[in-house]
This record gives structure tokens, C-alpha cells and sequence, in this order.
């Protein structure tokens, strides 16, 4: 399947039919919720992505809630005792996966209260977020780096692949050792075979996209 090329906003545009066709199939079939996860670094634009798709959605009557990983790390302590710069710890060793579980996925689709953050990535500090709530089988849009090595229970996914020379580009100083991380996950995880949709996302301002089906046409 070949990447076509698409204008930012018309991928914007693509993503959001395609979610909401897909919340819609799992509704028809009494499937409660859809969560779908915006595989990326920020850096390279993946937050962002992620923000406007989940706008687009609200501004079409779609109840969609946002979260993003870096939000649902593991306490430094826990996730840095092998090491500030461990790779495997980094893969499958940062997200709390079982928090993201009981706080996040199992409240939204049963309608219950639901927190969006559970500790803050600068201060390692819990955070103090008043719980919402939102209809019962929501939509939840989560983004963050390396998410099909972690065991969360994504109903589809999109990946967006950057080569290692944007990566380098994108990544501060401190997270440089992160390219070896994108390798390891990109050879032992295939991501790019794996997502049901796959960016060509070197460039965010000229993306292109495999896997939006029919609906996804030239710009």
C-alpha cells in the first residue's frame, strides 16, 4: 500500500472520518468505547497531530478525551533504577499501563468519573486533576512515543514514522539517546507494520499517509 500525499489540514481531516467510522462500527456492534493511540514523540509533532484530530471530532458533535503518556509515567524512582538512559526500561518500563487501565480506559467506556493525568513529568509529583466524566463509550485519543511495545488496549492505532536524521533534529539534548531506543522499537516492535495507519511524518507541513483507505486522496 503506497503513502499518499496530503495537505496538514486534510490529514487532520482524514484521521477524524476515519476515527469517527470506526467509533461507529463499535457501536453498531455494542462494543463499549474506542481508544486510539497516536504513536510518536511530541517533538516530532505527534501531540499536536493528535490535539487538532480530537478538535476536529468535538467541532462534529464527537465526545472525544485527550490524553498524552508522558502524563501517566512511572515514578522516577521506579522507572530510572536501572539507569537514567536504560532502553528497555524506556520501551515498556516508563507508562503505567495498569494506571492508564483503571484511571483512564475502564472509566471512559463505562461512563464513569476519569482522570487524564496521574503525575507530572517535570516535578515526578502526583497530580491533583478533579475527575470527569464523560458518556459511556466515549472516544479517548492517546498519544506518545513507542506505544505498541506497551500492553495497552488500543482498538487501532497510527503510527507517525520519522527517519533518525528528523529524530535528531526534533530531540533536546537530554533525550539524544532516544534515536536508540526509536531503532530498537522500529526493528523488535515493527510499528510500521503493525499501526493501521502509518504518516510519513519527516516533514509535518508536507505528511503523507498509508492505510486511510478509499477516502484518503491526493491533496
Amino acid at each position: 500500500m503506497r503513502f499518499i500525499p496530503l495537505t496538514p489540514a486534510r490529514l487532520v481531516d482524514e484521521l477524524a472520518d476515519w476515527i469517527g467510522e470506526l467509533h461507529g462500527r463499535r457501536i453498531v456492534t455494542a462494543t463499549a468505547g474506542t481508544v486510539v493511540g497516536f504513536d510518536g514523540s511530541a517533538e516530532v509533532g505527534t501531540t499536536e497531530l493528535a490535539d487538532r484530530v480530537a478538535e476536529r471530532m468535538r467541532g462534529r458533535g464527537a465526545v472525544v478525551v485527550r490524553a498524552t503518556t508522558n502524563w501517566w509515567w512511572r515514578p522516577a524512582a521506579l522507572r530510572l533504577e536501572l539507569g537514567r538512559e536504560d532502553v528497555d526500561m524506556l520501551l515498556t518500563g516508563w507508562v503505567d499501563d495498569e494506571a492508564l487501565r483503571r484511571e483512564l480506559f475502564e472509566p471512559v467506556a463505562g461512563g464513569r468519573p476519569h482522570i487524564t493525568r496521574l503525575r507530572d513529568p517535570g516535578t515526578d509529583r502526583s497530580v491533583r486533576q478533579t475527575p470527569a466524566r464523560v458518556p459511556a463509550g466515549s472516544v479517548v485519543i492517546l498519544d506518545g512515543p513507542f506505544l505498541l511495545a506497551a500492553d495497552l488496549p488500543l482498538d487501532a492505532s497510527v503510527f507517525a514514522q520519522v527517519g533518525p536524521g528528523a529524530l535528531r533534529r526534533s530531540l533536546p539534548d537530554d533525550r539524544q539517546w532516544w534515536l536508540e531506543a526509536d531503532a530498537r522499537y522500529g526493528a523488535e516492535y515493527h510499528p510500521a507494520d503493525r499501526a493501521d495507519v502509518v504518516l510519513s511524518y519527516d516533514h509535518p507541513s508536507a505528511p503523507a499517509a498509508r492505510g486511510l483507505g478509499q477516502s484518503a486522496r491526493p491533496a
